[in-house]
């Protein structure tokens, strides 16, 4: 918690900072490495870096409002970390805190930044792994601190274009198996092929960035072990597809922004589970060899970005896209999950056990006919289009992993067929359907908001 100097010095920081007085959108994005030095590992089962983790923000202004997009490579990012990046972000921005959207990239290659004083329940730290830990929480406030003030220094008027494509990367997660509904690539399942694209350009159409909203889990080595015995760190699908982008768009940045993914997987990983005829699996894992999976699939799907966006058009220079940021959350009912994940096992009569309610925050930042849907839990892909279609914005994103971590929000089908996100989730049947309902009210009343 930052403490009232602290806060002081935030809001002074902030109210001195200036604003453009034009009418016109401003943009400006920066993109730092996470510097991890080999002092840090091994940490979190991970014993070196293939390749290096990246803090990528996006700041916008118009001229009464500024908010800021922060992507950290991270698998997650627990609510103690999110508060410190805010509070660096903003600082660096000239960003009220609460504005500041911090989302994990959520590849699975990437240790936890667990905070020794804010461990999880279960997680223990030895002396010399807390030292670690504190060294790699501060690369990465550093970089996300660099990266903002970059964004902030690089601001200029710029056009956003919406567009989108698609692509078939990924592959529904949930597969039929002897025992019942278990992991793996499956064709059969639903799948969110629909790629949304957001580019901030110049009016001379120099790109500045571009924010990509896909379906699908960063987790192509998820849990591969390498030759030495541990596992490598990796940006994997969600930064080799922003790599991909920023180098056929030179000097823009590129910010993954993870779509409702919680049964949406890459179509190829390096780690699976392999299916016989009758329906019963094998795990197996080509460990280093799966690095070039990482890099095709982010080449493929970086590609249908690129191919997604739209021609040039002649810049209005007249152009109003106001900024808007709604913040909200939705009470709804909880079940207990199970206090080890290695109970999670098939089955076709499990006993979901309610237990009180929850909160599920959300945040809404509207730009211009855009919509960014914000939520912390990560919802089945068939949630996120239904929140898509029903959106009365021309443009809309559904985006989790954002300012925090809330495990898996299935739909109800996830309930009935029995699949490990609901067994693995902290929400009780139909809290999806209640969750998205609500924050196509909330869009309802903010698309009304905007016309008058």
């Amino acid at each position: 918690m930052l403490t009232r100097t602290a806060r002081a010095v935030l809001i002074a920081a902030f109210m001195a900072w200036p604003i453009p007085t034009s009418a016109r959108l401003f943009g400006g994005a920066g993109r730092e490495e996470i510097a991890i030095p080999t002092s840090v590992l091994p940490l979190d089962g991970f014993t070196q870096v293939h390749d290096p983790l990246q803090a990528r923000v996006v700041l916008l202004d118009d001229g009464k409002a500024r908010a800021a997009i922060a992507v950290i490579d991270q698998t997650s990012i627990f609510e103690d970390l999110v508060a410190s990046l805010q509070a660096t972000i903003g600082q660096a921005t000239g960003t009220a805190p609460q504005d500041v959207l911090v989302i994990a990239s959520h590849t699975f290659s990437a240790p936890h930044a667990f905070a020794p004083d804010h461990l999880p329940p279960g997680v223990a730290m030895s002396p010399e792994d807390q030292k670690r830990a504190i060294t790699y929480q501060a690369a990465l406030l550093d970089a996300a601190g660099r990266a903002a003030s970059e964004a902030s220094a690089s601001l200029v008027p710029v056009e956003p274009v919406f567009s989108g494509g698609a692509s078939r990367v990924n592959a529904n997660r949930n597969h039929p198996s002897a025992r019942g509904w278990w992991l793996g690539a499956n064709e059969a399942g639903f799948v969110d092929s629909s790629v949304g694209v957001l580019t901030l350009e110049t009016d001379s159409h120099r790109p500045i960035a571009t924010l990509v909203n896909y379906a699908v889990q960063s987790s192509v080595m998820d849990h591969s072990v390498g030759g030495d015995g541990g596992k490598g760190v990796t940006a994997d699908l969600a930064g080799a597809t922003a790599h991909r982008i920023e180098a056929l768009r030179p000097g823009s940045v590129s910010l993954f922004l993870t779509g409702a993914a919680g049964d949406q997987m890459p179509a190829y990983t390096a780690r699976r589970y392999v299916y016989d005829a009758g329906g019963d699996y094998r795990m197996i894992d080509i460990g280093d060899r799966g690095y070039p999976l990482v890099d095709l699939q982010g080449e493929r799907l970086g590609d249908a970005v690129i191919a997604a966006l739209p021609a040039p058009l002649p810049a209005s220079g007249s152009r109003e896209d106001a900024i808007r940021v709604l913040h909200g959350a939705v009470t709804l009912g909880a079940q207990e999950r199970p206090k080890d994940l290695q109970q999670i096992k098939p089955s076709r009569a499990y006993r979901f056990v309610t237990a009180g309610e929850v909160r599920a925050p959300f945040v809404i930042v509207t730009i211009g006919d855009t919509a960014i849907v914000g939520v912390q839990a990560e919802l089945s892909a068939a949630t996120g289009a239904a929140i898509r279609a029903s959106s009365p914005f021309r443009h809309t994103m559904v985006v989790t992993m954002v300012n925090g971590a809330a495990k898996y929000m299935p739909d109800e089908a996830a309930y009935r067929d029995i699949t490990y996100e609901a067994m693995d989730s902290s929400f009780a049947p139909g809290s999806a359907e209640r969750f998205a309902a609500d924050i196509e009210r909330q869009l309802a009343v903010l698309h009304a908001a905007k016309r008058k």
